[in-house]
């Protein structure tokens, strides 16, 4: 997908293409054969972070800030996805969560160093907040955050944390052990190498299985500085920074969108079966061409809004929501359309559709699942509108039989 030929003129500005050409340099370096080991090992290597963000990427994406960085953001998604679907979520990870949260959020020196550190390459960060118990549900965090002498303790469990096995640093989310109130959580930044930090295992995922998703156990003891931000506003920071982590995952979606069309129009245009090109059949053609339909609605809606929230400085939560929603069920169709068009051949691991439909699917489960953004958006639409109310009390009232 070239965003920079799309509509949003945010996406074809001479900086954003420049920046698209210095991640295509800085992914030189991971060849199929260097992806295919991270595949098979489950891990993308610290080393891999380190030279992205030795090569600029991360300081360019948030040179001039969260929302006007967007379109930077887009591109690196894109690239890294086409590159290895495993290195686009750890990049992201690093980049959207960790040092946004820490871009956003910093006020004390090491906090400083370690933004500095993680543009560098010098730290790698990622973010935990589930836990054994669920999911999506947030508001049900039992890691306890304890106010000490010394700083804070921190005891809990979290699991499904993408990049655990590579990072240097963690984003926690914990619940203040004073207070019984549901939103009354805070952020830490928990180095994975102190004692009480424990890598407890890994998960064997669908999709992206370039990277590591691991679970993890805290027992540990931090100075005052491991608090990021104030203290019970944790909740409202991740609800924040999830924003850039969901268009980030839109644009990998559509990334993968556009790999799988493509590779199916040039199948479909040399296959022939009883001496017809299966393009020329009605079928396969009309079916092709509503997934080019919906891969050109998705492009421009993620441009309007990328380019919308640059403006404005402002990110459109529910609009965002909404924009992965459709994504993450519209992309998981095309791949699938596409992949039955190859056939047998679609399933085959020596074709990349099934790696494709693989990391599309487990994509509407990160960065929020489909039923938390579709609450989100149903949210939106559950607001009262007397102008409407009086449009519908109108024809009610004239419900009558001639």
């Amino acid at each position: 997908m070239m965003l920079s030929d799309a509509g949003s003129p945010g996406l074809r500005a001479a900086d954003v293409c420049d920046y698209r050409q210095v991640v295509r340099k800085a992914l030189v370096p991971f060849d199929t054969a260097t992806v295919s080991r991270w595949e098979s090992a489950r891990h993308v290597p610290t080393s891999a972070i380190a030279c992205l963000a030795r090569a600029g990427v991360f300081r360019a994406r948030w040179e001039n800030g969260a929302e006007r960085g967007l379109p930077h953001l887009v591109v690196f998604s894109e690239e890294m996805f086409r590159c290895s679907s495993g290195l686009a979520e750890c990049a992201m990870g690093h980049s959207e969560m960790f040092t946004g949260a820490l871009t956003w959020l910093a006020s004390d020196p090491w906090h400083h160093e370690l933004l500095e550190m993680s543009l560098d390459g010098r730290a790698v960060g990622c973010f935990a907040a589930t836990e054994l118990h669920g999911g999506s549900d947030l508001a049900a965090i039992k890691t306890k955050a304890e106010r000490s002498s010394a700083g804070w303790r921190i005891d809990g469990s979290k699991r499904y944390i993408t990049n655990i096995g590579s990072a240097t640093h963690v984003l926690v989310l914990a619940r203040d052990s004073k207070s019984s109130a549901a939103n009354d959580l805070s952020l830490f930044i928990v180095p994975t190498d102190v004692p009480g930090v424990s890598i407890d295992g890994f998960f064997d995922m669908v999709g992206l299985q370039e990277c590591d998703v691991g679970q993890a156990s805290f027992h540990v003891d931090l100075p005052g500085s491991a608090l990021l931000g104030r203290r019970g506003l944790g909740l409202l920071y991740v609800t924040h920074l999830l924003q850039f982590e969901r268009l980030s995952i839109c644009a990998q979606l559509i990334a993968a969108a556009e790999s799988a069309l493509d590779l199916a129009v040039a199948y479909a245009r040399g296959r022939e079966t009883a001496g017809v090109r299966i393009m020329d059949r009605q079928t396969i053609r009309h079916r092709l061409a509503f997934c080019q339909a919906e891969l050109w609605n998705l492009e421009s809606r993620i441009s309007d809004l990328v380019e919308r929230a640059s403006r404005t400085g402002h990110m459109p939560a529910h609009e965002i929501a909404a924009l992965k929603l459709t994504a993450g069920d519209g992309v998981g169709r095309i791949v699938d359309i596409c992949m039955q068009v190859f056939g047998a051949r679609g399933s085959s691991r020596n074709f990349p559709l099934e790696k494709l439909w693989r990391d599309a699917r487990l994509a509407r489960l990160g960065g929020g699942a489909d039923e938390v953004l579709a609450d989100m958006v149903g949210s939106y639409l559950d607001r009262p509108d007397e102008d409407i109310n009086r449009i519908l009390q109108r024809a009610i009232a004239h419900d009558d039989p001639c």
